[in-house]
């Protein structure tokens, strides 16, 4: 243990000895600055392994012989040793800087001066820490260098001690402050850069606005140069991580290289805009050569190994900018514009550059410019330059626009007095193309008028027929069907004649409709058209869709079947699909999107084909076997853009096509549809007799439940009505009461619902059938298990469906007519032109016609009673040859 304290002994002798030969620094004599590089000593931690306590034992500490001391890229660590004291009889407080703001990371010991027996310990002697690997708001004093406050008391002597470990170039100036004088120097340095800054964001913005206005991707670069010039200067002087980036990092030390080469890079570049080097075609090749290699070593900087990417990214940018300077001498000997500008321009800006690379890298010992000086004139020379580009460069571009201006007069001038010349050869031309256009549109309308006339004629016929078919029994559902799709086939030839003819189709009309009602009809019609071509239908409604909503269902009807029928003519043995859903609140409040869509697993239409199939008279080669002149889809696409709506078409040969409507509809009541939207047929002929039966009428909405009392007091029934499910269930449970014969109730109500309602039926009436009329599809079908509707009916009504459904529970016939004809003798009979009118009606077999016609028979001629209702009850019977028979015999 004894040479343990001996060699400790010697180590500290030795360590005093050396330390003599530094000058102690006072600090009382600072007043304003003074640079203390020379008076201290510096030691080379080649590894950054050395402790504080190694450092000061290592006998490698060598004097420092010049003022700044520059590194360059210096791997490792450096530790600097000077003396302090205060001989003064007040308290000294002197900052300390280090010259370089980009330092990583700097550390400051102030211990006192050694003794040989008094070992130190490192863990009680923290040292101060700067630079941009630490935050900003763990140092003493925020500066953008790295700066330390030095308080000596009167007659005390420090051992000063840095450490300095940086991947950036190293700068090891050391400077002792007076505070004031150091806020005062930081204020100038800061007002300089900030009217600097200011100045060059101004000409970006202008240079940026100059671009857009004029198309012109020349000024378009500069203005992205001049902001990446300013975001490497705020970095290469600190104040990115002294306002913004104050976390501080070690990517912060990337920052200035790797924007220095985005600035190299985008000067490139725009220089190569601004001269049309594109004109000389090796520097054109050179250039594109260089762009590749400064984007690849940008990208090497920012994210690889920066110790040795930067000294790499430096001298990649010296060679561009030599090469920069070849060019533009080049350009300029070939008079290529801007060539000369560009490099009388950017001389003070390179001349900063090139000296303060130079120093950066340690080839020149003594600082040429501190780094705000750098920045300030290289800003200067950046202001220069884009202040003379920037005008040089509107003036051309306003002399080029003037010239185009003049050019496009002269071309206008000569284009009127080439037209003047062309009118009057032309006029004569133009008037016999009128007049062979006006013999062309008579020969339309003519053929127009035809062929409306020979669609008409049979539709109106099959109107007719289908109408009789719905007196009662199995035929009275597929009759129905034939009058819906024949009123909408007839609608739709409406329209082709009215389109094709070039007349404005109708205005949409939306209002509130029962939705699943009209689903399910246009669902009905499609499993028809499926089932021509041995295809299976489906139809998908969502659950969520609202029972009411404002459209125009006459539109919609005529939209779905043109679909439905196109999906059917070109799928054979496939699956033809109908979906509708709905997605609230897509457009607006108490809004929604009604998404409908058609799909089909047949031919599929060609990708060369999709883009025409919506014009009008336009079908697909695939499309030429089939019947048809390409009107729909054109028809289709007009009505959903006048509705606001859109389609979309997916297909592809082999894989089916899927056509999607998306409309917005606004939510409806019920409470809210017309009378003509209650009910779907107002013809109300009588299919059975409902005398002695009592009806149980559970409606909310005043107006159906009226109109049910109404139409079913026609037919014999008592009546009584209830304006919700608990009202009804209140009535059941009276027993005092007669029972009733037959429920109809609705299923969505305040209070109790549908299902409800069934419940309450099945306990106390337990043999009384219940009929269920809602307008959604899947109502009833959440009732209990076990307790079902004996049948189910949508809204709107229709009463045929009505009677035949309530004859079909309670096990009526069809009433029989009380009179028997009566002679013709003895009937007052009308004139003979009104004859003839139903004899022609009877031949085309309109039935519809037939009984317009006999109302206007009971209206117009009173006194023909008896034969109105002779022709009344054929015309209900449907038998039209018993009709023909009786005008016959009455002329």
């Amino acid at each position: 243990m004894r040479w343990r304290r001996w060699l400790r002994a010697t180590l500290w002798m030795v360590l005093a000895l050396s330390g003599s030969t530094t000058q102690a620094i006072e600090l009382a004599d600072i007043t304003s600055e003074r640079v203390i590089t020379p008076q201290l000593s510096i030691l080379r931690d080649r590894e950054a392994g050395l402790t504080l306590t190694g450092a000061l034992a290592s006998p490698s500490w060598e004097s420092i012989q010049v003022g700044l001391l520059k590194e360059g890229y210096s791997v490792g660590a450096f530790w600097l040793r000077g003396e302090l004291r205060n001989n003064s009889a007040h308290t000294v407080t002197r900052w300390l800087a280090m010259g370089s703001a980009r330092l990583e990371d700097v550390r400051l010991w102030l211990l006192p001066l050694p003794a040989p027996d008094a070992p130190i310990d490192e863990a009680a002697t923290l040292p101060l820490q700067a630079g941009t690997r630490h935050p900003l708001s763990g140092r003493a004093v925020a500066s953008h260098v790295p700066l330390f406050p030095v308080t000596l008391m009167p007659g005390e002597r420090r051992q000063l001690i840095l450490r300095v470990r940086s991947d950036s170039l190293l700068d090891l100036q050391v400077s002792l402050w007076e505070s004031a004088a150091f806020r005062q120097e930081e204020g100038r340095e800061l007002a300089l850069q900030a009217l600097m800054l200011g100045l060059s964001l101004l000409l970006a913005t202008y240079a940026l606005i100059q671009g857009i206005v004029w198309n012109d991707h020349g000024f378009v670069l500069m203005a992205g140069w001049i902001v990446a010039a300013l975001a490497y200067i705020c970095s290469f002087q600190g104040y990115l991580y002294r306002y913004l980036l104050d976390d501080g990092g070690p990517w912060l030390v990337h920052t200035p290289a790797t924007l220095g080469c985005l600035t190299t890079l985008l000067y490139l570049r725009m220089s190569y805009g601004l001269v049309e080097l594109r004109r000389l075609r090796p520097w054109r090749w050179l250039y594109q050569f260089t762009s590749v290699v400064l984007a690849v070593v940008t990208l090497w900087t920012a994210l690889g190994e920066y110790r040795q990417a930067a000294p790499v990214a430096n001298g990649v940018a010296a060679l561009c900018y030599l090469l920069w300077i070849a060019s533009m001498l080049h350009g300029w000997r070939h008079g290529l514009d801007n060539a000369r500008m560009l490099v009388l321009s950017f001389a003070l800006a390179w001349g900063a550059i090139a000296a303060k690379m130079l120093e950066l890298n340690g080839l020149l010992a003594q600082s040429l410019l501190p780094d705000w000086h750098f920045a300030a004139l290289f800003q200067t020379g950046l202001l220069c330059m884009t202040s003379l580009l920037v005008v040089c460069r509107a003036l051309a571009l306003h002399r080029q626009h003037e010239q185009l201006q003049w050019a496009m007069l002269y071309m206008r001038v000569r284009e009127q007095l080439k037209l003047e010349q062309t009118v009057a050869e032309r006029t004569l031309a133009l008037s016999e193309a009128l007049q062979a256009a006006d013999e062309a549109n008579r020969a339309k309308t003519g053929f127009l008028t035809r062929i409306s006339h020979d669609l008409r004629t049979p539709l109106t016929s099959i109107l007719g027929f289908g109408d009789m078919l719905q007196g009662g029994g199995d035929a009275a559902a597929y009759g129905r069907i034939i009058v819906r799709s024949a009123r909408h086939m007839l609608a739709m030839v409406n329209d082709l004649i009215d389109y094709a003819r070039g007349d404005q189709l109708d205005t949409p009309q939306p209002a509130p409709l029962y939705l699943h009602a009209l689903l399910n009809a246009i669902g009905q019609e499609g499993a028809e058209l499926a089932r021509r071509q041995g295809n299976a239908f489906s139809l998908q409604i969502d659950a969520a869709l609202p029972a009411v909503l404002v459209l125009d269902g006459k539109r919609l009807h005529r939209i779905l079947g043109n679909l439905l029928d196109n999906a059917a003519k070109y799928t054979r043995h496939g699956h033809i699909g109908l979906r509708a859903c709905w997605h609230a609140g897509g457009c607006a409040q108490d809004a929604g999107i009604l998404e409908i869509e058609v799909s089909d697993d047949g031919c599929g239409i060609p990708i060369q084909h999709q883009a025409r199939i919506f014009e009008p008279f336009e079908r697909a080669d695939a499309d030429r076997s089939q019947p048809g002149i390409g009107m729909g889809l054109a028809i289709v696409r007009q009505w959903i853009t006048r509705m606001g709506g859109i389609i979309a078409l997916d297909s592809a040969p082999g894989r089916g096509t899927r056509m999607q409507l998306r409309l917005p509809a606004p939510l409806g009541d019920e409470h809210d549809l017309a009378s003509h939207h209650v009910q779907e047929d107002t013809s109300m002929r009588p299919l059975i007799d409902g005398s002695g039966y009592l009806v149980l009428v559970v409606e909310d909405n005043p107006e159906i439940a009226r109109l049910l009392d109404d139409q079913l007091s026609r037919l014999g029934f008592a009546v009584e009505t209830c304006a919700d499910g608990v009202a009804a269930m209140a009535r059941m449970e009276q027993r005092t009461l007669a029972t009733a014969d037959l429920v109809l109730t609705d299923y969505l109500m305040p209070g109790a619902n549908g299902a409800q309602v069934l419940q309450a039926a099945r306990r106390l009436w337990p043999r009384v059938p219940v009929l269920l009329l809602s307008a959604t599809l899947n109502a009833g079908q959440a009732a209990p298990a076990g307790d079902h509707f004996d049948a189910r009916l949508l809204k709107p009504l229709n009463f045929l469906e009505l009677q035949e459904a309530m004859g079909r529970l309670l096990g009526l016939t069809r009433p029989e007519p009380v009179a028997s004809p009566e002679p013709a003798a003895q009937m007052s009979l009308p004139p003979l032109a009104v004859l003839r009118d139903a004899l022609a009606l009877i031949e085309l077999g309109a039935v519809s016609d037939l009984l317009e016609w006999c109302d206007t028979l009971g209206r117009e001629y009173p006194h023909c009673a008896a034969f109105h209702r002779q022709a009344s009850l054929c015309i209900e019977r449907s038998d039209l040859a018993a009709l023909e028979a009786l005008c016959r015999m009455a002329r």
